[in-house]
């Protein structure tokens, strides 16, 4: 007879993206020659971080934590590891839940694992997701290196579940650049909706929303620039504010525009820190405002 039992624990999935598509252009044995490194891969760092792989399902493994900031971290070096090695050519997406977890002879079971398997479903290629209850559990640190998503409803639950999304790509390889200017203190005044401009491409910032900035392919605003970190820094308009957090390798530059306000006039450097702010003005990723440099970001409010 299984011996159940019910833990607090975290479970992770992590699902190779694009498999499907890999297994009808290789067929069976090629596809899975292609997979299998990457299984071996993400189990390998599973283990580093005091995990236990429960099984592998075809390209998807689950997971088992006690600690939920082993797991955010094991989830942020599978997706670092696989960055650094392109050679294999696909990506993966991470779920995280965490919950009083039944247990029959070593193997989760239930709602626990159900909702995880949800939430890796909801990640794109090289994202990480979570739920709120892997957020709350979550260290000062480990905290730092998510950011609020979205409210999602998941099948079977009346309420919608706070999902998080870790933000892997901080210390990216970027170019390297070198500056001391001074980081800024703001005002904030009251604004109603943030347009942004870059190069051609407008996009409106709503209130209460927010985007990622960088050169990755996971931001909602690609700056196509070598000192641009991946994930560069996050916009979101919050109480008619613009609040920008740089998360970035070599720092955000601002500049405000003319005016009268304290706020104009202003040239700035944003590193690891926030800013709040309700002026119009052009944002630089990693490097000083020039105006010969293409990818300025332009600001202004409305």
């Amino acid at each position: 007879m299984a011996e159940n039992t019910s833990r607090e624990m975290t479970v992770l999935f992590a699902d190779v993206a694009g498999s499907v598509e890999l297994y009808s252009a290789l067929g069976d044995v090629q596809a899975h020659e292609r997979i299998v490194p990457y299984l071996k891969s993400m189990s390998a760092c599973i283990e580093r971080h005091q995990g236990r792989v429960v099984e592998t399902i075809g390209d998807e493994i689950m997971c088992a934590f006690t600690d939920p900031d082993c797991a955010l971290s094991a989830a942020c070096e599978i997706q670092e590891s696989l960055q650094r090695d392109r050679k294999w050519g696909l990506d993966v997406r991470v779920g995280l839940h965490s919950g009083v977890t039944s247990v029959a002879d070593g193997h989760p079971f239930g709602d626990t694992v159900n909702v995880a398997a949800r939430v890796v479903a909801l990640a794109k290629a090289g994202q990480i997701m979570l739920t709120d209850q892997v957020y709350r559990s979550l260290s000062a640190a480990g905290k730092l290196r998510t950011r609020f998503f979205r409210d999602v409803f998941i099948k079977g639950k009346r309420t919608p579940f706070a999902i998080h999304q870790a933000l892997w790509d901080l210390d990216d390889h970027t170019l390297m650049v070198e500056c001391n200017v001074a980081k800024p203190v703001e005002r904030r005044h009251t604004v109603n909706r943030l347009s942004l401009r870059y190069r051609e491409e407008k996009t409106m910032l709503a209130e209460g929303s927010e985007l990622l900035l960088g050169r990755g392919e996971q931001c909602e605003l690609r700056i196509n620039s070598e000192t641009a970190s991946r994930i560069h820094a996050i916009l979101k308009c919050d109480g008619g504010r613009l609040i920008l957090t740089d998360r970035s390798t070599n720092g955000t530059f601002i500049k405000t525009m003319s005016g009268k306000r304290s706020s104009d006039n202003l040239e700035l450097f944003l590193h690891h820190d926030e800013w709040t702010t309700s002026c119009s003005g052009v944002l630089s990723l990693g490097q000083p405002v020039s105006s010969q440099n293409p990818d300025l970001v332009h600001f202004s409010f409305f």
